[in-house]
């Protein structure tokens, strides 16, 4: 799998870049010129190619380590030759694996359609399906009847304004816009420096540099409007991992950069206790049995917000009982009695 994600890297970074061909079709032509018994070498493929020799070299090697194929140079010579009889160009070897990570990364484009993202990924998709077509019989309509994932769909000006949104990201250009908290009744103005786009519990959300307020801020797109990208550029912080920061996090509810991770426990029972089983909430959540049948079961993350966690546990009704921390028993007592009221 981890060899499928890296030639979709490769063919995205070139389907970004208007001035390479292909890198299969690259190195189809190289893997046909080499065939031919020319000798062909790294500056008169560039010619051909319309790209730099540092690019053929680099699909040489590719094509050598990646797909096996017994290239050797000639020093006297001067060009390149196959050691070993070779006929046709590999393709991928995939597996289970590979067939559902392409599965879901396809399905991943739903929430993203109409966006010059989704055509690239699109594009991506329909070469990766040519290259696997001598090896496996995969049609797209099939796996559809087959499988399905049910996640709440964006609106037509969200995938607008995530198109746009992830355009500034890759980019690294400022974007100003309205934003309106949660609880607000008004929009405010915000200048920010776009990092990362994140899906959580099937809303997108943008975590960026508020350049007003100097420190990192959460935003969903569905509470964004008027929206500008600047011609402004910045430099990406090396140390910003947007996973990473997610993940401090039981959902997008960010703590502050100084708060200290707070260890949640909680002991769910019966049809709760299944459930936790079943499903992985945050990564650093484990789950231990607390009798022999798993009928009770207690389940420990650490984060850095407590918010959510909140709405977590509610959700459980009597199933759930914070054992700790002290902060999350006191919300949870603080919410059932304005519950009760």
């Amino acid at each position: 799998m981890a060899q499928l994600r890296d030639d979709i890297i490769r063919i995205m970074e070139d389907a970004n870049s208007r001035a390479t061909r292909r890198p299969f079709e690259r190195m189809h032509r190289i893997h046909k010129a080499i065939l031919s018994g020319g000798l062909p070498n790294c500056t008169s493929l560039a010619a051909e190619l319309e790209v730099t020799p540092k690019t053929v070299m680099r699909d040489i090697t590719f094509m050598r380590d990646n797909f096996r194929l017994p290239l050797e140079y000639d020093g006297t010579r001067h060009g390149y030759f196959y050691s070993a009889p070779v006929t046709d160009f590999p393709q991928f070897e995939i597996g289970e694996e590979e067939i559902a990570a392409l599965f879901l990364a396809r399905h991943a484009l739903e929430s993203i359609r109409g966006t010059q993202l989704a055509e690239k990924l699109r594009g991506a998709f329909a070469r990766l399906s040519q290259s696997l077509g001598a090896r496996i019989e995969l049609r797209w309509e099939d796996v559809d009847a087959a499988f399905s994932r049910k996640v709440p769909e964006m609106r037509a000006k969200d995938v607008k304004v995530f198109g746009q949104l992830a355009d500034a990201v890759v980019t690294q250009r400022e974007v100003s816009f309205h934003y309106r908290k949660l609880e607000a009744d008004v929009s405010e103005s915000r200048r920010v420096q776009p990092l990362h786009l994140g899906e959580v519990e099937g809303a997108w959300y943008l975590i960026a540099h508020d350049t007003d307020r100097k420190e990192l801020r959460t935003f969903a797109l569905a509470r964004l409007s008027r929206l500008k990208v600047s011609a402004t550029r910045f430099h990406r912080p090396a140390d910003f991992d947007g996973r990473e920061y997610l993940r401090k996090s039981f959902g997008v509810w960010s703590a502050k950069a100084d708060a200290e991770m707070q260890t949640v426990i909680v002991r769910l029972t019966g049809y709760a206790a299944r459930m936790a089983e079943e499903r992985r909430w945050h990564p650093t959540q484990e789950v231990r049995a607390l009798d022999a049948k798993s009928r009770k079961v207690e389940v420990r993350f650490e984060v850095g917000a407590l918010e959510e966690v909140l709405r977590w546990v509610l959700s459980f009704g009597s199933k759930a009982e914070v054992v700790g921390p002290p902060a999350l028993k006191k919300m949870v007592a603080e919410e059932l009695r304005l519950m009760r009221g």
